[in-house]
């Protein structure tokens, strides 16, 4: 160990002599942070701006790129993604316009009239919440009970939230600009209406997601205040507050910081709310406690939310590295018996029963350090807080999550460059971690061509090839709604708005098979 170590602080000096010199004959290099665990610098951030995705699948998302712009406050997509990504909130105001080609009130009465919608059931869940009630369901709507296409008046004559999941399967100009989401973030991504009254104090009390969040407002107008978290950065979906009847302060220090955005959203406003990122809404003005928004004043307010996933589809480096690991720690089947006329055959190539227990041991220890500083006690994980937790709960990078129609980054094909920056990010968290256990003997065995890694990169691979599956699968899932969606269109059977865009009519609707359609992203379950 000490060895390596060596030769790694060498490797440093050596490329910092080397920069310096190609400076003296006027060569200026762009501000590099080594990527190494311990550095504040996210490698994420870092590999964004070395290109290290693979070219075909960073073409494939040009367009995706354009047509996301709207969320991302005028910034490019690369500055977003290195200054704001799953770290720092963000408001954009892309315009009133924009949000109402992508969304109307009155497509919620289609919806519930075309499609089976049914209260807390997939798919098409909805649900009504009592406001300021750490999301509690009002008992009074029925789970399976159908969902009426007058839903909304009645929730919001109630004072209640109504909430419908999945929106991007049902409505196209939805699914259009998810599909955009899906292929830029390569991520997951899921779209819910929140529709609450007009002059709430309390919307949603503050709580924390598992993913990152993109707010747009459609329709009247909602307060937000967003905290980052006191300690750790993003959070476990097991472990995320203020959620399931906990209801709790803004001004609790031990959970969450002093807001660092406090803003009102108006039709055409988006607000971008990194993971773990705590946040509260009202609808009411804070100081007179009347309905906000001015002109639009008594407005119920409609919004919708774009979710990012990376912790709820297992797509983090913890959940990467330990089912690797997980893996080898696995001992091999017993090969099914020669038959008697049959030649031998040999065993497959399987992990040294050493290298079975010290995978073993560093699965435990990752997960105790992924949960280190998110408000477990010290005497339960024997841990205390570490960056090597919050790295293991980063979620995985764009380069490595490419959809698989695009050449993906192979971490064992070893003289690929983008390969080798993350294999070394994955080999140094693994020594972090077993450092940071008090396990040195582990640490020891996860250097690039060692033994261990060498096992380690082919299951890597195989891992990774699942991670991927929920964004490839929301993408044909898109791609199937909105063929359904336009097959048989005739200019007859659309309409255009107000806005310039088109409205597709009921029975270019009525007729796609939405359950069908809503089990594609079900068919595969590899990423669990």
């Amino acid at each position: 160990v000490a060895v390596s170590k060596a030769i790694d602080r060498l490797a440093r000096h050596f490329a910092a002599a080397l920069l310096a010199g190609l400076a003296c004959y006027g060569w200026q290099a762009e501000p590099f942070v080594w990527p190494s665990p311990a550095s504040s610098e996210h490698v994420a951030s870092l590999a964004d701006r070395l290109s290290a995705e693979s070219p075909a699948a960073e073409e494939s998302a040009a367009a995706a790129c354009d047509a996301v712009r709207p969320l991302l406050g005028g910034l490019s997509c690369r500055s977003f993604l290195s200054d704001h990504w799953e770290v720092a909130p963000l408001l954009s105001r892309p315009g009133a316009a924009w949000a109402r080609a992508l969304f109307s009130l009155r497509d919620v009465e289609r919806m519930a009239r075309l499609w089976p919608l049914r209260f807390l059931r997939n798919h098409g869940t909805a649900v009504v919440h009592t406001p300021g009630s750490g999301f509690l369901a009002d008992p009074r709507w029925e789970r399976g009970a159908a969902v009426p296409p007058d839903i909304v008046e009645v929730a919001l004559a109630a004072e209640r939230t109504f909430v419908l999941h999945n929106l991007e399967v049902y409505s196209p100009p939805v699914a259009a600009f998810t599909r955009s989401v899906v292929a830029f973030f390569h991520a997951y991504t899921q779209v819910n209406l929140y529709v609450s009254p007009a002059g709430l104090e309390v919307a949603t009390s503050p709580h924390q997601d598992a993913h990152s969040v993109f707010i747009v407002q459609a329709r009247g107008c909602k307060r937000w205040s967003v905290h980052p978290p006191a300690r750790g950065n993003w959070t476990l979906r097991s472990l995320q507050r203020g959620k399931a009847g906990e209801v709790l302060s803004p001004s609790d220090g031990s959970l969450m910081q002093p807001p660092s955005i406090e803003a009102t959203l108006t039709p055409g406003d988006v607000l971008y709310v990194p993971r773990a990122f705590f946040h509260a809404t009202a609808t009411a003005d804070a100081a007179t406690g009347d309905s906000c928004g001015g002109a639009d004043a008594g407005d119920p307010s409609a919004a919708l939310t774009i979710s990012v996933l990376s912790e709820d589809v297992f797509a983090t480096w913890l959940y990467l590295l330990g089912e690797a690991l997980d893996e080898l720690a696995t001992p091999p089947p017993n090969p099914p018996p020669n038959p008697p006329t049959a030649p031998p055959t040999a065993p497959p190539t399987a992990p040294p029963a050493e290298l079975r227990g010290a995978a073993a041991r560093l699965v435990s220890a990752l997960r105790r350090l992924a949960v280190a500083q998110l408000g477990i006690e010290q005497s339960h994980t024997g841990l205390s807080a570490s960056r090597v937790g919050d790295q293991l709960r980063e979620a995985l990078p764009r380069a490595l999550m490419a959809p698989e129609g695009t050449p993906p980054i192979l971490l064992a094909a070893g003289s690929d460059p983008r390969a080798l920056l993350w294999r070394r990010h994955a080999l140094g968290l693994l020594r972090s971690a077993a450092e940071e256990a008090g396990q040195p003997r582990l640490a020891s065995l996860w250097w690039d061509g060692s033994p261990a890694a060498a096992l380690l990169w082919p299951v890597l691979d195989e891992v990774l090839r699942r991670k991927r599956v929920p964004g490839s699968l929301k993408l044909e899932q898109l791609d199937t709604f909105l063929r359904e969606a336009a097959r048989g269109r005739s200019p007859a059977g659309a309409a255009d708005t107000a806005d310039g865009g088109v409205e597709w009519g009921d029975e270019e609707l009525r007729r796609i098979d939405i359950d069908a359609v809503f089990k594609i992203e079900k068919r595969d379950k590899a990423h669990l």
